[in-house]
């Protein structure tokens, strides 16, 4: 399966540029797979509850990113000190893909671009 995952995650790389790293999570916080660049583990509990309660802010890796939207599909997040963004994105209800994007970035582009990628994941599981 993680050959399948890197197969996902680099579609959307080549697509997005500025999606530099890629998480995979279980609706129950486990971590599926992670690009090599980021660990995401710690927080992976704490990011699956703070998207299902729609909470103001995420932390991941220790920065704070401000929720911009959080809705039961997808959670948007930046970081106010321009450190770059955070967007999730549900793969059919069943897991969440969940994409940092480089400051440079689009979060509005870049989400329906992780939105497309979620929905190949879904289709997968």
């Amino acid at each position: 399966m993680s050959s399948n995952f890197d197969y996902i995650v680099q579609q959307l790389q080549a697509k997005n540029p500025n999606v530099t790293a890629v998480a995979i999570l279980t609706l129950d916080g486990q971590v599926m797979y992670q690009t090599d660049n980021w660990n995401v583990i710690p927080d992976a509990p704490n990011l699956i509850s703070a998207w299902r309660e729609k909470q103001p802010a995420i932390f991941v890796q220790g920065i704070r990113y401000s929720t911009l939207s959080a809705t039961d599909e997808r959670l948007v997040a930046t970081n106010v000190s321009g450190m770059g963004h955070i967007i999730m994105a549900t793969a059919r209800y069943r897991a969440l893909l969940m994409a940092y994007v480089t400051p440079q970035g689009d979060t509005q582009g870049s989400y329906v671009d992780v939105s497309r990628a979620a929905a190949q994941l879904g289709a997968m599981l």
